[in-house]
């Protein structure tokens, strides 16, 4: 891993950036931080495409992005849903049986089940208590009596562990009953995201390089913890931010300051810079 900053003329090959939100992109108080619309603008003048590439859904990423959603490409849902220009390009499926299968496995613990679809969120109304956690990242949640009655649209299955276990009840619980057959990835220390198969941020990654004809050797991400792994090691500019969970520098190249210090912004500078200079020479 690497601390320097690349050379500009490597930075001056990135034709795509994306950015994890929390805990990378926003700052110490969960905002965004200053810049960072004409940074994007910036980039876009320059031929690169920024990307916000969040464990929320997509409904919730194109509510806050009004002035963005129709620039940049948005992917929701951990890669479950990716957006272009506000067009949605992808959008992965979990099976009706499988996802009322793990409303059953979580309930069983007492935990606190989420059914995710492209327009809501599905919630049990006995967890109502916990709206305001909701809120957060699900800008539309639908509350109803029975999750296991639900047959929508999904593509994410995600469990909310308030007591900060999210590893540990991975690896004991989740992993071994549904890791055969689907990708289970803990975001942060209170949520565990279950989707199909190599459906992540790093095939979304790949999924964009296909659609958008960028190869991922020039594409740059930014993530802090290990639902962004796959991103990380599937781009050629892959970033952790300094304040990353412990055990990410296995997937990363390069370190970028903290959240709290802009790094991300501070890096996209830098790409500016040296597309800047690559132009004038």
């Amino acid at each position: 891993m690497f601390e320097v900053t690349p050379e500009p003329h490597d930075l001056a090959r990135v034709r795509f950036i994306a950015a994890d939100m929390d805990n990378t992109l926003l700052d110490g108080e969960g905002q965004l931080p200053d810049g960072v619309f004409e940074r994007v603008v910036a980039l876009s003048e320059l031929g690169v495409t920024f990307a916000i590439a969040s464990g929320r859904p997509l409904v919730t990423l194109r509510a806050l992005f009004p002035r963005l959603r129709s620039q940049i490409v948005l992917i929701g849902d951990n890669g479950g849903v990716i957006s272009n220009r506000d067009e949605v390009i992808y959008q992965a499926e979990l099976p009706v049986a499988d996802y009322q299968r793990m409303v059953r496995f979580a309930n069983g613990f007492g935990d606190i089940p989420t059914i995710v679809s492209p327009d809501t969120a599905y919630l049990a109304e006995r967890d109502r208590s916990n709206d305001e956690v909701f809120a957060t990242f699900y800008y539309d949640r639908t509350y109803v009596e029975d999750l296991a009655t639900v047959s929508a649209v999904a593509d994410k299955f995600t469990i909310y562990l308030p007591g900060e276990d999210s590893i540990p009840r991975a690896e004991a619980d989740y992993e071994p009953a549904f890791g055969k057959d689907f990708s289970v990835v803990t975001s942060g220390s209170v949520w565990i995201d279950i989707t199909p198969k190599d459906m992540d941020k790093g095939g979304a990654m790949r999924h964009v390089s296909e659609l958008l004809g960028i190869d991922t050797a020039d594409m740059m991400a930014f993530g802090d913890t290990f639902n962004d792994a796959a991103m990380l090691e599937t781009v050629g500019f892959g970033y952790i931010v300094a304040n990353a969970t412990p055990g990410m520098e296995r997937y990363a190249r390069l370190v970028a300051p903290s959240n709290v210090d802009h790094g991300v912004l501070t890096v996209m500078d830098q790409v500016i810079a040296a597309k800047r200079s690559q132009l004038r020479s």
